[in-house]
């Protein structure tokens, strides 16, 4: 019989056979694609064919958001990602603060970049086309809303002009003239965060809750998954309103979904 190599092994396989405790941090409501793989059922499987033993620990306690669980807990009720009801109550710990428009958010977003570079960012689901740079390496602004137009992150891994690549958005100064997505945020922190929430999320006032819209995408990706794109989307929410750390700043594109939001909201 052939012998079997390490390489041969998926890589969760090959942590848990080459370590004598592997520690995995996993957050499943993290997964925004259907070709990801990695979460806590396949570490489950993984360990029962090597015949290891599991230990689950929970951590209740975060540091985004200034430490505010409630308000975690609270963007996945109103999403739909859990059961539970509940309300946000303002606090002075985490400044959450909703829009009229774009610019406004954007504006406010600019003060706080003004006093240290790299405490903002803007960010929106990939609701709008994204072209690639123009010939004098200028970026073109595919974001728009009524007045309001913005370019997504660089493309490719140069620069283009005087844009970071698209992996350097998050930490160069160029990068807050730029907005990001799910691909680009995911991993990173900011003291303030602003979210477009695009028209790929929709209020149902017959189940009175939001549903996702996948003809309002243009995530080449997500539009292949019909079966768990309501999933993604509401997932790629979560993430992104928890990017901030002191604060999250929102836009709504649909006034229904920013009507539904207000409503789970104790002013």
């Amino acid at each position: 019989m052939k012998p079997e190599h390490k390489s041969d092994l998926p890589q969760v396989d090959q942590v848990i056979r080459s370590a004598r405790t592997s520690v995995f941090f996993i957050d499943d409501r993290q997964s925004v694609r259907h070709l990801e793989i990695g979460n806590s059922q396949l570490v489950r499987e993984a360990a029962a064919r090597m015949g290891a033993t599991v230990e689950e620990v929970e951590l209740v306690s975060q540091f985004r958001c200034m430490g505010s669980n409630d308000y975690l807990l609270w963007i996945e009720s109103v999403l739909g990602l859990r059961d539970e009801k509940r309300m946000y109550r303002e606090n002075d710990q985490f400044d959450f603060r909703i829009f009229d428009s774009p610019g406004a958010l954007y504006t406010a977003l600019e003060e706080k970049e003004k006093g240290k570079s790299g405490t903002a960012r803007l960010v929106a689901g990939f609701c709008w086309p994204w072209s690639n740079p123009n010939p004098d390496g200028t970026l073109v602004n595919d974001v728009k809303i009524g007045d309001f137009a913005m370019p997504w992150e660089t493309k490719g891994d140069q620069w283009a002009g005087e844009y970071p690549p698209w992996h350097q958005w998050a930490i160069k100064e160029k990068g807050f003239e730029q907005v990001g997505c799910i691909y680009t945020a995911q991993g990173f922190e900011f003291d303030y965060i602003g979210v477009i929430i695009g028209p790929d999320l929709v209020y149902d006032s017959s189940s009175d809750r939001l549903k996702a819209d996948i003809t309002a995408t243009r995530d080449p990706v997500l539009k292949r998954n019909s079966e768990h794109f309501e999933e993604y989307v509401k997932n790629i929410y979560r993430v992104l309103m928890s990017r901030g750390m002191k604060g999250c700043y929102v836009y709504f594109a649909d006034k229904e979904v920013e009507a539904y939001f207000q409503g789970r909201m104790n002013n």
